[in-house]
């Protein structure tokens, strides 16, 4: 056995406008661990422990392998961390998987000198043969050090059967300091992989392209083993949850027939085109009260461009759909895409205004490496900043234009995501009036104060006043 204790931790990522980052991949690994006999720990920062918790954590626990789940979003802080770490216990091995892993492989080790490990794509298998002793060349997924410098194993084979997974039950996890089951939703993760290749979308680096999915079976098991402790509230974090219509009717069938009363809710965002009216109204008859759809352009000129292979009528359609069957809809649309003129822009701003949703979020279109949009951008537009630095912040809801194209130029692009920010504050508070409708006129203040650019932009960054305004916020909704 080469590690028989391991500490996972999933960082801090400072100034994020939400609560916490709940990491179920890490639920999945320490399940894995759990099975596999190997003693565990986990430390979540994002609940605001610092540096110095997780040193006084690693010295009490005393592992010998401390594992990393990392983003790309704040990764500099995380790098930071984990070379700290290193610095003050030298004899710890220290391993990192996650998007940002898988995204860069061997780039990461090469950046991160503290790191003597990373897990590529899938960890749960990688991570166990590591701790096992197999051979390091042996092991598929994985990277590490020898004396020719940065090796990677190659990737590993995707789980094909999702249902032989331990199931995670966030044991170690203080689960109750970042789900509040009375208003937040437990993730439910129910498949992995996506088989699309949209322009800017860098998931299938981070989850492959190979579509895998758990059974119906499966996800009632979580469900049910969820209820009984008390928990009713489950969002679906697969990034194609609907993509076999069979899979989720079935599913949809399963909860029916056994009377399970849940609120569940797809708020990852799913494929206008992978449901209809009857797959809407059989998901709505099982509890799911809210959906999100990645829409991300306003025509179908735009939407060639991204490689969405969707077309608008399609779309449209199926928000109407869903907002006629009392779906909580929420819409996502991109900013500045290649081609995209301020007509095209409109077009999205007219959709966004059209129906009665939930939250039309507009975003700051981020060019990741190993995607065709930033191969795009590299020949055709110009960058703005470096890639290494807008990774780190992520600036997707900041009025901060990464690249210029022919059609906008940094001036237009500011002016297009100030005023998509407002139809996104515009929407958001009508939303929230309906929420405080019971509350009258006192409701459009506080729904107006809620949605003003100092509180979603400045705020929601600082962990105290973000704490205290999501109970208030919560405290008058229930």
């Amino acid at each position: 056995m080469r590690f028989k204790k391991v500490l996972l931790v999933n960082p801090p990522y400072s100034r994020s406008r939400v609560r916490t980052i709940f990491s179920a991949g890490l639920g999945y690994v320490a399940q894995t661990l759990k099975t596999a006999g190997i003693a565990y720990d986990v430390l979540d920062m994002s609940l605001g422990y610092s540096y110095r918790d997780l040193a006084k954590r690693v010295k009490y626990f005393a592992p010998d392998l401390v594992g990393f789940s990392v983003m790309t979003y704040r990764y500099k802080e995380t790098y930071g961390i984990i070379n700290a770490l290193k610095k003050d216990f030298p004899g710890i091995s220290i391993a990192a998987g996650g998007p940002h892993i898988s995204l860069f492989r061997d780039d990461v080790l090469a950046e991160c000198q503290g790191l003597d490990y990373g897990v590529v794509l899938e960890g749960e298998e990688t991570l166990v043969e590591l701790c096992a002793g197999s051979p390091l060349e042996a092991i598929k997924g994985l990277v590490f050090r020898n004396s020719r410098g940065v090796v990677y194993n190659g990737d590993r084979a995707f789980i094909r059967d999702l249902d032989s997974l331990s199931l995670p039950t966030y044991e170690k996890f203080e689960l109750e300091r970042s789900i509040n089951r009375a208003v937040n939703a437990l993730p439910i993760v129910s498949s992995r992989g996506c088989p699309f290749d949209c322009m800017y979308c860098p998931v299938k680096c981070s989850i492959g392209e190979v579509f895998r999915m758990r059974s119906p079976e499966s996800i009632i098991k979580e469900l049910r083993y969820w209820q009984a402790l008390g928990y009713d509230r489950f969002s679906f974090a697969d990034d194609n949850f609907t993509l076999v219509r069979e899979r989720v009717k079935d599913l949809c069938g399963l909860i029916i027939k056994e009377g399970l009363k849940l609120k569940l809710s797809c708020d990852n965002g799913i494929r206008a085109d992978r449901v209809d009216r009857e797959l809407l109204t059989t998901m709505k008859e099982a509890g799911f009260y809210r959906i999100a759809f990645g829409v991300e352009a306003g025509n179908n000129k735009i939407l060639k461009r991204l490689n969405k292979k969707e077309d608008i009528e399609t779309i449209t359609q199926r928000i109407q759909e869903a907002c006629d069957l009392g779906y909580d809809v929420d819409l996502f649309f991109l900013v500045g895409s290649p081609g995209e003129t301020r007509k095209d822009l409109e077009d999205s701003f007219k959709l966004a205004l059209k129906f009665p949703i939930g939250v039309a979020y507009f975003y700051n279109i981020i060019p990741f490496p190993h995607t065709p949009l930033f191969d795009w951008v590299k020949t055709h537009g110009r960058f703005l900043e470096d890639h290494g630095t807008y990774l780190d912040e992520y600036p997707i809801l900041d009025n901060r234009p990464l690249f210029e194209t022919q059609e906008m130029s940094r001036g237009q692009r500011r002016k297009a995501l100030k005023d998509a920010f407002s139809i996104t504050r515009k929407t958001m508070r009508m939303s929230w009036n309906k929420r405080l409708l019971r509350l009258g006129f006192f409701g459009k203040i506080l729904s107006w104060i809620y949605t003003t650019a100092f509180v979603q932009d400045v705020v929601l960054r600082n962990r105290t006043l973000r704490s205290w305004a999501y109970k208030m916020a919560h405290a008058f909704v229930s």
